[in-house]
């Protein structure tokens, strides 16, 4: 893996045991204007800036696939924005966020990109794409779909649940979206529970009196999840349109997306680390309502086969669904199921859960690390022209992990605003040397390097026609 040229480089990073898709190897990584330039074994050249990454693993920067800063959630808004989330993202070795719209009712998909384009431009630490939620009024804006895609946004957000917040799309309209989208060369995603079991289960445990937060897991079963994903999967073979399943949190749901994979289903499963290492029990927790989040947490037997599902590559992304909240607003709810605000942090702890509890302990491998939080999200959402790996042409995006020093995860240590951790006290393998973004380093060693925030929105490539 040659030099482009003998230039001089801008850094270097060298020694380290580089992670790729493909294999672990060491080798020196040359960086010049904000690309990987060079992979050798030795770089003989110089460089105006040099790391010595020896006894560390380096890592592309990872892409979180599933976040939410500042949108609104019941009466109150998640407590990051795209700068605090972004900084602790950076924190966490994630340099690419993709995050979502927000459409607000009569409004058109292209004034609610604009809009979070606005809001993100300028405040972000780390990189952003943007996915298109579709949830008000499909029909009428189906039309700038194609333009959009081609803008370089491909992937729409769906929703088989939340009718009461007027998010829910039916399955006709369901249809269209995905009949449109994949004719333009997009991707739907798909928030996938079926709201007639979810209404009739939170009706029935509210008119008993039943609101403890154990009756949020109870009102919002596997069975809900899997029944829309069989039906959401059963239009996506009809159609032959790609599916992308977000936060999948069951195996009962995962079987029925893997059954329908077998049947030729086009289909994309992705869960978050919520799912893999917590469990309803947390509900019983004196602050159970904190771990209020949607899907619900399940049982150990779901974890377990999620983990399995990682092991054996059936689950093509892992993202956070990252939407905290503080401490005073998970109470603003009186501690009931149905009117606490939901969603957890996770921006800044995904890479290390997923090493430390994938990778140190024998569950998957270093490449299937790179393949879930890398290569797979960047190539599913048209961002491989940049993102995604450690190859010569792309962003100079890296992460420096010390995995012979332990951590133990805190809220008191955390960058965002939640004041609290979901993983409080769980150990780490590793501790985070070094973020670089671009070529630029970010983070090192516990400190914010950048004076002011430079990520960029970045475009999908065009699709393949």
């Amino acid at each position: 893996m040659a030099a482009e040229g003998n230039a001089s480089f801008d850094l270097i990073v060298r020694n380290g045991r580089v992670v790729t898709s493909r294999e672990t190897r060491r080798l020196d990584v040359g960086i010049r204007g904000g690309r990987i330039a060079a992979l050798e074994p030795s770089l003989p050249a110089k460089a105006a800036q040099e790391i010595d990454a020896g006894g560390c693993l380096v890592f592309p920067g990872f892409i979180d696939a599933h976040t939410h800063m500042g949108i609104p959630i019941k009466t109150t808004w998640s407590a990051d924005d795209f700068n605090t989330g972004s900084r602790a993202a950076a924190f966490g070795g994630i340099t690419t966020i993709i995050d979502f719209t927000v459409q607000a009712k009569g409004q058109s998909l292209q004034q609610a990109l604009k809009e979070r384009i606005h809001r993100a431009g300028g405040k972000s630490f780390v990189d952003v794409h943007l996915h298109v939620n579709v949830t008000d009024q499909p029909e009428r804006w189906l039309h700038q779909i194609p333009s959009l895609i081609q803008q370089g946004f491909r992937s729409f957000k769906t929703f088989s649940t939340y009718k009461e917040a007027g998010m829910m799309v039916t399955w006709t309209q369901f249809r269209l979206i995905l009949e449109t989208v994949s004719r333009s060369g997009g991707v739907v995603m798909l928030h996938a529970e079926d709201d007639e079991i979810v209404e009739r289960n939170t009706h029935r445990h509210l008119s008993t009196g039943r609101r403890e937060p154990i009756y949020h897991a109870r009102s919002r079963p596997a069975e809900a999840e899997a029944r829309a994903i069989e039906t959401a999967a059963r239009i996506s073979r009809e159609t032959q349109a790609p599916l992308y399943i977000v936060h999948l949190s069951s195996r009962q749901g995962l079987e029925a997306a893997l059954e329908a994979r077998s049947r030729g289903t086009p289909l994309y499963i992705e869960t978050c680390p919520q799912y893999l290492l917590l469990n309803e029990q947390c509900y019983r927790k004196t602050n159970g309502h904190y771990y209020i989040t949607t899907p619900p947490l399940r049982r150990p037997e779901d974890q377990e086969a999620l983990w399995q599902a990682l092991c054996n590559g059936d689950i093509d992304v892992v993202g956070t669904d990252h939407c905290p909240f503080t401490r005073q607003q998970k109470e603003q709810g009186n501690r009931q199921f149905h009117q606490t605000p939901n969603g957890l942090p996770g921006v800044e702890t995904l890479f290390p859960l997923l090493y430390t509890y994938g990778v140190h302990q024998n569950r998957i491998t270093l490449q299937q690390l790179v393949q879930v939080l890398g290569t797979h999200p960047a190539r599913i959402f048209g961002l491989n022209h940049r993102k995604g790996d450690i190859q010569i042409g792309l962003d100079a995006d890296l992460i420096i992990w010390n995995p012979d020093q332990e951590t133990i995860l805190s809220s008191s240590h955390g960058h965002g605003r939640a004041d609290w951790c979901p993983y409080e006290g769980m150990k780490i393998a590793g501790t985070l040397e070094y973020t670089i973004l671009r070529g630029t380093i970010l983070v090192h060693k516990g400190r914010l390097l950048a004076d002011t925030p430079a990520g960029e929105i970045i475009p999908a490539a065009p699709p393949r026609s």
